[in-house]
């Protein structure tokens, strides 16, 4: 079996639905409940740089309906991992989140970071070639500036004000960084200006049950595997304002005994980090039902016959208390 990760904002593209069949029932979904229609936008006319209360729930149905398929054609996974956003289609697949009630969230969620950011402007900028932690020196040295994701050894990205970001960029080019990029989002996501947004999504979040999820969750918040429903919640709701540890979280899944691994979703963004964190892994991607039948029958392929022959893993999970439901 294979560690299944999923991206997050940044992987999408123009028609990334268009090869996906599952999705028309999600997009039913989203009219009757959010009423929004994603379908245009993910299947024909789709602009990549939405606007995040329209991108969230749009990637979110496109990564569920993948995860429709590879479990209609026998496909489960070993473990599970997202990238911020790609959290919610990690639960989907897991069995800890009802696919409707993870609509309704990840709309929340894009609603109030929207909002959170023009109440708090700011901006994104990925640090290419810099150590990590000569990033962090830089960040603590500058007020309104933060690291909000550790992709890789290779790239950091940061997020704050803009005046504060500007700064930090050309300090980070002074102190050697091969790049800085400043990236086309609107907000400054995973970092203290979201903190409004946090509040708003944990209120969501009390409206809808996770569940005990049927393999280990690596939460991107800590880097760690729980298989607590509570506490996968509390994660969730500290991702908006704490940086995504997509580093922390392939070596743990790696050091736990998982080298294989399936990016489910558009691009090849998660690959290459995987690739600059640890050599050496199987790395393949599903983004249509094609894709999706094919890593099936491999992943049949490679276990006799039956793809939900789970091999032993030694997964550390972190708990607090006794698994439960999150009440509404």
């Amino acid at each position: 079996m294979t560690a299944w990760i999923f991206p997050g904002q940044g992987s999408q593209k123009r028609g990334m639905a268009s090869a996906i069949e599952a999705c028309s029932e999600l997009f039913e979904e989203a009219r009757r409940t959010l009423q929004v229609n994603l379908e245009p936008l993910c299947t024909t006319d789709s602009d990549p740089t939405w606007a995040p209360d329209t991108l969230q729930p749009a990637l979110y149905a496109t990564e569920v309906g993948l995860v429709r398929k590879l479990d209609d054609e026998g496909a489960q996974p070993s473990v599970v991992a997202g990238h911020s956003l790609g959290e919610f289609p990690a639960l989907v697949a897991a069995g800890a989140l009802n696919a409707a009630d993870g609509l309704k969230l990840v709309a929340a969620r894009g609603k109030a970071m929207a909002a959170a950011g023009r109440r708090n402007p700011g901006g994104m900028a990925a640090v290419i070639g810099l150590d990590p932690d000569t990033i962090s020196e830089i960040c603590r040295e500058i007020d309104g500036v933060w690291i909000s994701n550790l992709n890789s050894p290779k790239q950091t990205v940061i997020s704050g004000e803009d005046r504060s970001l500007v700064q930090a960029a050309e300090a980070c080019r002074k102190a050697g960084a091969a790049k800085v990029i400043r990236l086309q989002v609107p907000l400054a996501a995973h970092c203290p200006l979201m903190q409004p947004a946090a509040y708003e999504f944990a209120e969501a979040l009390e409206q809808v049950s996770l569940h005990a999820p049927r393999v280990p969750v690596y939460c991107g918040a800590d880097g760690r595997a729980h298989d607590n429903p509570s506490e996968i919640g509390r994660l969730l709701t500290k991702a908006i304002t704490a940086p995504v540890l997509f580093t922390d979280t392939i070596r743990a899944i790696t050091s736990d005994g998982e080298e294989s691994f399936v990016e489910v979703g558009p691009g090849k963004v998660l690959r290459g980090l995987a690739r600059q964190i640890k050599s050496g892994l199987t790395l393949t991607g599903v983004a249509d039902d094609a894709a999706a039948a094919e890593f099936a029958q491999s992943e049949a392929s490679a276990s006799g016959g039956n793809p939900t022959n789970k091999q032993s893993r030694r997964t550390t999970i972190h708990t607090t208390e006794p698994a439960m439901g999150v009440s509404r």
